[in-house]
């Protein structure tokens, strides 16, 4: 995410604690991790340096010419008059300059965290599947297909599941994060924790400016399922949470905030976080809620159909205000907690009703309808407020595709809500909120641009658009099943 720098220690390689460099066994006690774009900061993803906020999206089982199945990314870019389709990139293995071939059933993926990991002025977007890592390279032009696959290593290896991008070290430059598995740790056997390859990455190579490693199944007690990024301590700096469960004992879910500072990770506070499955998919957005100076943390925990909120402070976690769960059908969340409607599926975090507080939209792609069988699994999303008290579902919002102003109807499969993005496209100062719903169109895939007003998110003057739209194959494939801008 472009910014300046915040902090302009020369900290390139540093070694410090539980921190070491990808040549060096780790000896002492920091750490690292993060997540994505909007969520370190609430800045959003400009691949092309232009100052308008851009969209990649993900259609995974496209076809590349004909190669079925390969898998492409979308990119579309932010302008005076909103996201241009005309101008949009395709991007798959194919394109001159990325990593690997088109393969059938390839199903090159997920389009899932940016940042400027090079530190050239240009965000990268990066692409992610189990423990592969593709790097596309941002540039004046955008993303052209200049890319780097990013150097696993032998130590330590970089694992699937909790992967994103932030600026630990208060640098400049943003560093990426993963879970990893470090084989022989201070030889005693192989250790469970995070990984931060700090910036800025060789775009040749994608090798690190230097290697942080925490053993967080040692040192806190903690096997981590994933990792999130944002400013939580409010310092500028981006901070780290990895949630996961404890080693010993009940093994009951917990998590730990990992400051970021120039000199390295600091351990701030530990939490009884919700619980998170190892390498699961886990929604997430950052944004300060409640306008207190610190950043707060919304996690989607889809197998349990909720979202839950995790308040700031200066050390991590808010001692003032406690964090929360959210369901539908508690108290103001429109609709009811069905088994497997997936709430909390997909996340975007932005000021939609112009209240100066960022909102809450919460993804619900297996939601059915009044009609079991005609709109099984067509979808929905649910709004909910920032306030100076937090999170209020006080008038919160719902929609499907039924609602008054949005296109097409809610059919079964639709998936209405698969993914959610909420920018300013045309920097005017009304928000958007996209909708992704990859089953729509017999699995072609669509995205659905709803305005803003007053009022929040609106169905009035709602539009959408399909991989065809954007110059890739009419026959779409999953188009908007994640997306990262």
């Amino acid at each position: 995410m472009r910014r300046s720098a915040l902090v302009t220690a020369a900290v390139a390689a540093v070694v410090f604690g539980a921190v070491a460099t990808a040549s060096a066994a780790p000896t002492g006690t920091v750490t690292g991790a993060v997540t994505g774009a909007a969520a370190a900061g609430g800045s959003h993803a400009d691949f092309n340096g232009d100052g308008y906020p851009d969209l990649a999206i993900g259609a995974h089982t496209a076809a590349v010419g004909d190669v079925q199945r390969a898998g492409v990314v979308a990119v579309a870019y932010g302008s005076a008059t909103g996201l241009r389709y005309e101008t949009a990139q395709i991007v798959s293995q194919a394109t001159p300059g990325v990593p690997g071939d088109a393969v059938t059933d390839g199903k090159w993926r997920e389009a899932t965290a940016a940042g400027d990991l090079d530190g050239d002025g240009f965000d990268d977007l990066v692409i992610h599947w189990v423990d592969k890592n593709t790097v596309l390279w941002g540039s004046k032009e955008g993303l052209t297909g200049a890319a780097t696959v990013l150097p696993a290593g032998n130590q330590p290896r970089l694992l699937g599941g909790g992967i994103g991008i932030g600026d630990v070290n208060g640098d400049g430059v943003d560093d990426f994060v993963s879970r990893a598995i470090y084989g022989s740790y201070q030889g005693g056997g192989s250790s469970y924790g995070a990984a931060v390859l700090l910036g800025p990455l060789d775009r040749a190579t994608g090798k690190a400016a230097g290697t942080w490693y925490r053993a967080s199944d040692r040192l806190d007690d903690l096997v981590i399922g994933t990792v999130f990024v944002g400013d939580l301590t409010g310092d500028g700096i981006a901070d780290v949470v990895t949630s996961g469960y404890k080693v010993l004992g009940s093994g009951a879910p917990a998590g730990t905030v990992l400051k970021g500072s120039p000199a390295g990770l600091v351990k701030g506070s530990t939490f009884p976080a919700p619980y998170v499955y190892d390498g699961g998919h886990h929604a997430s957005a950052f944004a300060d809620l409640d306008k207190d100076g610190y950043q707060d943390l919304v996690t989607g925990h889809a197998e349990r159909n909720q979202i839950f909120v995790t308040y700031g402070g200066p050390n991590g976690v808010s001692t003032t205000r406690t964090s929360r769960s959210y369901q539908q059908g508690s108290s103001g969340v429109p609709g009811m907690n069905e088994t497997g409607d997936k709430f909390g599926s997909s996340l975007a975090v932005g000021d939609t009703n112009k209240d100066g507080y960022p909102d809450i939209a919460v993804g619900i792609p297996y939601e059915t309808g009044l009609d079991d069988v005609n709109t099984k699994e067509s979808g929905a999303i649910d709004v909910l407020w920032g306030s100076p008290t937090g999170v209020s579902t006080v008038g919160a919002k719902g929609f499907t595709q039924n609602a008054k102003g949005i296109p097409s109807t809610s059919e079964a499969g639709d998936h209405f809500g698969s993914a959610l993005a909420l920018l300013d496209s045309n920097r005017d100062g009304a928000t958007e909120l996209y909708v992704g719903g990859n089953g729509e169109d017999g699995y072609k895939g669509r995205v659905w641009n709803l305005a803003t007003d007053a009022s929040g998110v609106t169905g009035t003057g709602a539009t959408s658009f399909s991989l065809g739209t954007l110059g890739g194959p009419s026959g779409g494939g999953n188009f908007g099943y994640r997306m990262a801008g």
